[in-house]
């Protein structure tokens, strides 16, 4: 024979689902806000009398710039800031 099940106390069951269903719907909010974002590049093609400096100041909206272009010279695998006119640098956004 199969043994029931009773519920004693249906507000505190109630509030535990209700609260359950709040925690999961909190976590799915925040996850969307504070979510993944994948890095995008540009490419950018050197003219004449630029520089790694002027290239970074034109992409870079806030932080510091040196970090930035360490960051360039590490994916276009640069060993110095020389760069010459007719190259294609990838810049992060």
């Amino acid at each position: 024979m199969k043994k029931r099940y009773y519920l004693k106390n249906k507000k505190r069951f109630a509030t535990s689902i209700l609260l359950a269903i709040l925690v999961v719907f909190a976590f799915l909010c925040v996850t969307s806000v504070y979510g993944y974002k994948e890095t995008s590049y540009d490419n950018v093609y050197v003219k004449k009398g630029d520089t790694l400096w002027d290239i970074a100041e034109k992409y870079k909206q806030r932080g510091d710039i040196r970090e930035y272009i360490k960051e360039i010279k590490k994916i276009n695998n640069l060993e110095s800031d020389i760069i010459f006119e007719g190259d294609v640098l990838i810049i992060p956004n």
